[in-house]
């Protein structure tokens, strides 16, 4: 069976086994992992002692935990990412097995986040990170070591160093170029 949530493409069996393992647990408590799980995905620290607390009655061990919030994760990033409307999404929950009050609270929270969600994802899409800073010094054997400093898509500082050749910089130049190019002339279609 396909679903608009997974894409349009069958739900993945991992996701069908945490539905059994989320139907265990009450609606009020999935409702409050959910929401624990979308402060997460915008940034704040995620409390994993809040969730096995919240999933301590469904009796699940600490994999299970993680696989759980996995999958709540996995749900609302992807419904938000191919626009499921709310009653939609509810209807395809129901149809892989969770219990209609558990697929009501999962999807109030998403409604309640539904532009936050999409906000975040519009963020992250295809980044690899911002470049602050270049250093280029001239090293031994006539090779020059470049140096880039750039936070990571996770807004973590990294740096990484390595060494290149003169014909090395002269084929990154031409390519960059040539790259430059191919940009400039995708830009003029665009306008047209």
């Amino acid at each position: 069976m396909k679903f608009k949530f997974c894409g349009g493409g069958d739900c993945p069996e991992w996701l069908l086994v945490q539905i059994n393992a989320l139907s265990r647990m009450t609606s009020i408590k999935m409702k409050l992992l959910a929401q624990c799980t979308v402060n997460s995905l915008l940034g704040e620290p995620f409390n994993f002692e809040k969730a096995k607390e919240l999933m301590a009655d469904a009796k699940l061990d600490v994999e299970n935990c993680k696989a759980c919030v996995a999958a709540i994760t996995y749900i609302l990033k992807n419904a938000a990412c191919h626009a499921v409307s709310q009653n939609y999404l509810s209807n395809e929950l129901q149809q892989i097995g969770l219990p209609r009050e558990h697929a009501l609270a999962l999807c109030r929270v998403y409604l309640d986040n539904l532009s936050q969600i999409t906000k975040m994802l519009k963020n992250e899409s295809l980044q690899i990170g911002r470049l602050d800073n270049v250093d280029i010094s001239k090293g031994n054997d006539g090779e020059y070591v470049m140096k880039l400093n750039y936070c990571s898509t996770s807004k973590i500082s990294k740096a990484d160093k390595f060494t290149l050749t003169k014909e090395q910089i002269q084929l990154l130049i031409a390519e960059f170029s040539d790259v430059s190019n191919q940009m400039n002339t995708l830009a003029q279609e665009c306008k047209e």
